[in-house]
């Protein structure tokens, strides 16, 4: 398929864009304690305008000293941030790029410990992924935030940016005010659809005035909530004819709150572009652009998605942080050196959910702009990786784009090692791009991988490295229980996933992580009867927010069996013996067991390394155990540094 659409110019208002793709606004955790930006925050931004986007948005920016979600995401509230704001959009324009301010209020969607007031909403009601009951706005409250807005929108202006979009949906304040599920107010800003319409509108009213009647306003907004009782499309529609009637240039469809976030921030499990539909049908209903967003991740689709007119632009967040030049890739033909987005949710919110400024497992270079030397050395050192898992492929990656001479050894006949076991789950089958992305990248550093030759220390000898990184990983954990080492009838999770043995009809699953979790999904698809047991109050706990949501999903709509609190015992000939809550207790006719408890480090040969002559490095699980974004980080980090 030609790429014709995507890179065909488009306007929002008088605002001219050089192609249909846009990045949209995302917590980078990365700016100053008082919101502003930093030359962190702006090498991060200009890297994504030379890469090719139409149009890049600053993550969302509070309207007052008190409305982020948290205390570390930007804001535009005070006219002593305008300079450092000033500073980002000069350098973006100078890069030739488009830069768009997006303004909100996270409402009750906001930390309680985060600042010295209490967060408020429409009603005082708990959202029910946020620990606490808000306090209700009063009327003089509200008309104070949509001055508020209008002010922050005027700063925005002042500062250069050359839109500004109002954020009216995920559930922050403006969405609140507009959904039944969280707007239970009996005044004039609640009940009917014009009333909990009321706030965007007046909010609209007041950006106007201060921006004045030729400058950009987008307005994005939740085509449905995707909880009980929130709005669905045909309200949506109908919201937003009244957007478009009270003159905002464009809508940017999306979708989802915080009580429904894999729909905000779609992990795997949830089909590229499958929420089309959603922006199909507000753009049939209005005669302004539609901006769609939500696991677009894919050039080609997003061109079908043009083509068939469902979308004026096409909204990229995630696929900008694993490729910011993916537009510049795909506009020359490219393609195999695009680094996809997986949908696996670690580098970016997983990190950013708990405080950490966000990341890509797929691109250890993004977020990091300013932090790593990748120029090319001058004294290009020997390297050697012992194995060819993500974490030893990402540590060939940042030492064979320094320059070094790069030899991957790898015991099996293929790259991946237990990411391909990863990559068979239902929702994860994206992850094979991460393989086939490093393979990619090391063909084009001349790094040499030799597969079916395991490192040892005779290779080191003869060879000679001046390096050794070893990336070695880890095994299945196999603890001293009566049975556990039947290996007829015990298989691990990583031998089930690569089809390396049978799975019988009736199954356990000992071990509630996402390991354990995605195998039994994964055994419930082919038609087993799954039962899981874990020893802890609740299953999945290691996993991102949203992955683990739709996990839970599928464990349900699978019937698959979960034992809380439950310690395995002994493993007979064909039953399962346990104790749940202190309690014995069987399972009966069980066909297989999967050992899905954990792993160790595996890491013999750092021991038979020493003494070599040579600089030995361990990463990934081979140092410890931990997720793939930080096998691969930790990889990286030893590669870039030889």
């Amino acid at each position: 398929m030609k790429l014709t659409k995507v890179f065909e110019p488009g306007k929002i208002g008088n605002l001219e864009l050089k192609n249909r793709l846009v990045v949209s606004a995302m917590s980078s955790h990365m700016g100053n304690p008082d919101g502003t930006p930093n030359e962190t925050v702006n090498a991060y931004l200009v890297a994504k305008v030379k890469g090719g986007w139409g149009l890049v948005f600053t993550e969302d920016l509070g309207v007052t000293k008190d409305a982020g979600s948290d205390p570390v995401v930007g804001s535009l509230w005070n006219d002593d941030q305008i300079p450092a704001w000033t500073e980002t959009v000069r350098q973006v324009h100078e890069a030739g790029g488009l830069m768009g301010a997006q303004i909100y209020h996270a409402g009750r969607q906001r930390s309680l410990t985060a600042y010295d007031t209490h967060p408020v909403a429409p009603s005082a009601l708990k959202e029910p992924a946020v620990p606490y009951v808000p306090r209700a706005l009063t009327v003089e409250e509200i008309h104070e935030l949509v001055k508020a807005f209008g002010e922050a929108a005027a700063r925005a202006k002042k500062c250069g940016f050359d839109c500004v979009e109002i954020h009216g949906a995920h559930g922050y304040l403006i969405n609140q005010f507009m959904s039944l599920f969280s707007n239970k107010r009996t005044d004039e800003y609640g009940g009917t659809l014009e009333n909990r319409m009321r706030f965007a509108l007046e909010v609209i009213a007041a950006v106007r005035e201060a921006v004045g009647p030729d400058y950009p306003v987008l307005f994005r907004f939740n085509t449905c909530d995707y909880v009980e009782g929130g709005i669905e499309i045909p309200e949506a529609i109908v919201m937003a004819k009244m957007l478009e009637e009270a003159g905002v240039d464009a809508l940017h469809c999306t979708q989802g709150m915080f009580a429904s976030k894999q729909a905000i921030i779609a992990p795997g499990f949830v089909p590229v572009m499958h929420y089309a539909e959603n922006a199909a049908a507000i753009k049939k209903s209005v005669k302004i652009p539609v901006l769609a967003v939500g696991r677009y991740n894919d050039i080609y689709m997003s061109e079908a998605m043009l083509r068939d007119e469902k979308a004026d632009f096409i909204v990229m967040a995630r696929a900008s942080l694993a490729d910011p030049e993916l537009p510049n890739k795909a506009k020359a033909g490219k393609m195999d050196e695009i680094i996809h987005c997986i949908g696996c949710n670690q580098g970016c919110t997983g990190e950013t959910a708990v405080g950490n400024r966000v990341n890509c497992i797929a691109n250890p270079h993004t977020c990091r702009e300013t932090e790593y030397d990748l120029s090319i050395v001058e004294n290009p050192k020997k390297v050697f990786v012992a194995g060819a898992g993500v974490s030893g492929l990402a540590a060939a990656y940042g030492a064979a784009e320094r320059g070094h001479h790069v030899t991957v050894f790898e015991a099996s006949d293929e790259i991946g090692g237990q990411w391909l076991a990863a990559m068979t789950p239902p929702g994860k089958s994206e992850y094979a791009s991460l393989v086939l992305n490093y393979r990619n990248l090391l063909k084009k550093h001349g790094a040499e991988i030799r597969l079916s030759t395991p490192l040892t220390r005779e290779i080191v000898d003869a060879e000679k490295p001046d390096a050794v990184i070893l990336a070695t990983g880890s095994n299945p954990m196999f603890l001293p229980i009566p049975g556990l080492d039947n290996r007829e009838f015990v298989k691990t999770a990583i031998e089930v996933l690569r089809g390396k043995t049978l799975y019988g009809k009736k199954v356990v699953v000992a071990g509630g992580g996402m390991t354990g979790a995605e195998t039994a999904v994964f055994l419930a698809v082919q038609g087993c009867d799954v039962t899981m047991i874990e020893m802890a109050p609740d299953i999945i706990t290691d996993a991102v927010a949203q992955p683990r949501a739709c996990l839970l999903e599928h464990i349900r709509k699978y019937n698959i069996k979960v034992h809380t609190h439950t310690k395995l015992t002994k493993v007979g000939e064909g039953t399962i013996y346990a104790e749940e809550y202190g309690e014995p207790i069987e399972f009966k006719h069980i066909d297989m067991l999967v050992n899905a408890m954990g792993v160790r480090s595996n890491n013999p040969l750092q021991a038979e390394l020493e003494g070599c002559g040579c600089k030995v490095v361990v990463v990934g699980d081979a140092s410890s155990t931990k997720n793939g974004y930080k096998n691969i980080r930790e990889g990286f980090n030893a590669g870039n540094a030889i």
